[in-house]
């Protein structure tokens, strides 16, 4: 039997998913054929250039709404240079659309099923494409959006089966039962749309043995989601899930509904062998190349330390680096220790929220001082550390941001992952809010639309601006946050401030010596001041700012908060020698600008 997989992705949005692949692997192990429709290496935009690379238009036409830009959500680092990019390797080819290519593969391939895994947000781009294909097969749907909304799905018309869960094993029933031309309606976890219209509902699959999944099927995708770079070097590698479920009930989560809706929370949390999890990563990596790999896991520490001693002697044999998600009330030196050396250079914890009375309502029961102790632990063995944020939470306001900021800062995070709380279709905030999926067009909400649920106390432009500055808030000193503030604002000057925010943040991160100059020099040549004070100096690139229209108001704003960041820097005012810009024909160029160069230091 051909059953056709279509795994809906924004262009260059790489990585690998487990639930295809488990899939294949398993209808290829039984006989069957599988083929796949992958949109995210689709260029559908003719006018695509790399160099100006903005994937919010590219989110835009799968998930149903704008995304966030990389930096403000995944934080603000220097880009190390790599011998090749993901660009490089898609430069030659042809622009395409959606459409035709969701239809050449149905008439090369002719399946005999149509086979969709979607999340809620690109469920709607999956039924445009059905819309307009030809085809002459079922169409089932299966992720997470059927899972916690089975009956958004079958109320389309083009949907005609719905697997709920895990169908590792149902699956491959259904496609047996179909091929052999039986009767199909009665398999367990999958809801079926009768002849008559009526929706037939079969209990739910057992609960899969991880033991016995077979080697996920990465050869079923291009080759180029293998692309890895960390820290400047190339890997090859992708996401490998060794567990299955989450024992965590995170009000903005939907694993507390998914666990209730598919056998209940007893067991929903499993783990694989590790003799499994070695012999699979052991085939990849003689198949594929693989070099680095990011365990799925929602807790990487959670097992036991003789596992992790068992599992590490594996991974050092293999030599594979790898990052990993864990929790907080996880962490302990022994395991961290642990984790570094059998591989592991990145490590993801989820923070939340900055204010403990937020935390015990989304149900996670940290303390501020053990999460600054456990992430530290982190630190200290040299792994990388970033920190998942949500902001917009029920009753949150604007200094409750900022305690998250602030646990951030003594936390010492590099980098924070930032996103505006969308109670997603079946989370408990969903639930209890009573927000609909779909909008008054029809059209399910898209995670764009978060800011204008109004959940929190903070406007939606405010909200939306705190996400587009947390991570300056988080690496700059306190002195300049009033610039900061300005560049919360959603107008050309608030994205050109940005703009100079991220050049000097990621100028300082990189360890490089940054230009100063004299303030006053500056103020006087662009006429804000008839005479000069004392000479603090500051980094040359934040005086860009004085190039904006600024009214009087804000430039005394700027003015306050430059000059105090420089008196708090203890930056020298001479004994450097000055060093031109390429742009400058000495050192004291038309805007005022005396360009030294020093260290400065980011003050927390």
């Amino acid at each position: 039997m051909n059953v056709l997989f279509v795994y809906p992705e924004h262009y260059l949005n790489i990585g690998i998913p487990g639930g295809i692949t488990a899939l294949s692997a398993n209808l290829k192990r039984h006989g069957h054929r599988t083929a796949l429709v992958d949109t995210t290496f689709m260029k559908t935009d003719p006018e695509f250039d790399s160099r100006t690379f903005d994937s919010r238009a590219l989110h835009q036409k799968v998930h149903g709404g704008l995304g966030e830009k990389e930096a403000d959500r995944s934080g603000v680092s220097p880009m190390m240079r790599t011998s090749y990019t993901i660009e490089d390797l898609v430069k030659d080819d042809p622009v395409v659309s959606y459409e035709e290519e969701f239809q050449k593969a149905i008439d090369s391939f002719n399946p005999d099923l149509i086979a969709i895994s979607t999340m809620t947000s690109t469920f709607d781009f999956c039924l445009d494409l059905l819309r307009v294909a030809r085809y002459d097969c079922k169409v089932i749907v299966g992720g997470i959006h059927p899972t916690i909304a089975v009956g958004d799905c079958l109320a389309q018309k083009e949907i005609d089966m719905a697997a709920i869960g895990e169908s590792d094993e149902t699956f491959v029933e259904l496609c047996d039962l179909m091929e052999a031309g039986k009767d199909y309606a009665n398999v367990r976890g999958i809801v079926f749309k009768l002849a008559d219209g009526t929706i037939k509902h079969n209990p739910p699959a057992l609960r899969v043995d991880n033991d016995e999944l077979p080697c996920p099927d990465w050869g079923l995708f291009d080759r180029r989601h293998l692309y890895r770079p960390f820290e400047g070097q190339v890997y090859q590698g992708s996401f490998y899930a060794q567990s299955r479920g989450c024992p965590m009930k995170c009000t903005y989560c939907v694993d507390p509904t998914v666990a209730e809706s598919t056998g209940g929370s007893a067991g929903y949390f499993r783990q694989q062998k590790v003799s499994v999890t070695i012999s699979h990563l052991t085939h990849l990596k003689e198949e594929f190349g693989v070099s680095w790999v990011k365990f799925a896991d929602d807790s990487f520490l959670l097992p036991r330390v003789d596992r992790l001693e068992e599992l590490g002697d594996g991974l050092k044999r293999l030599g594979i680096k790898f990052g990993c998600s864990v929790m907080p009330n996880t962490i302990t030196e022994e395991k961290v220790k642990l984790a570094r050396e059998m591989g592991c250079v990145a490590m993801s914890v989820g923070v939340e929220s900055g204010n403990e009375g937020i935390r015990r309502q989304v149900r996670r029961n940290y303390r501020d001082d053990q999460l600054v102790e456990r992430l530290k632990i982190v630190q200290e063995y040299g792994i990388r550390l970033s920190t998942f944020n949500i902001i917009g939470f029920p009753g949150e306001t604007r200094d409750n941001v900022f305690e998250t900021i602030r646990l951030n800062r003594r936390i010492g995070t590099s980098a924070c992952n930032v996103y505006i709380l969308f109670p997603y279709p079946g989370t408990p905030i969903q639930i209890e809010q009573q927000i609909p999926i779909r909008g008054a067009d029809g059209r399910i909400l898209p995670v764009s639309m978060a800011k204008e649920l109004r959940l929190s106390k903070m406007s939606p432009d405010e909200l939306e601006g705190l996400q587009h500055t947390f991570n300056y808030y988080l690496h700059l000193p306190e002195e300049l946050w009033p610039i900061v503030e300005l560049a919360e604002r959603h107008d050309e000057r608030g994205m050109a401030l940005r703009r100079i925010l991220h050049q000097y943040v990621v100028s300082y991160l990189s360890k490089t010596a940054i230009a100063t100059t004299s303030l006053e020099s500056v103020l006087a040549a662009r006429g804000y001041l008839d005479g000069l004070k004392d000479q603090v100096r500051v980094p040359a690139i934040l005086c860009e700012v004085f190039s904006l229209p600024l009214s009087d108001a804000h430039v005394g704003i700027v003015t306050d908060a430059l000059r105090a960041y420089g008196r708090a820097a203890g930056a020298p005012a001479s004994d450097v020698a000055p060093v031109p810009l390429e742009a400058e024909s000495g050192a004291d160029g038309p805007d005022g600008i005396d360009r030294k160069v020093i260290p400065l230091q980011l003050a927390r």
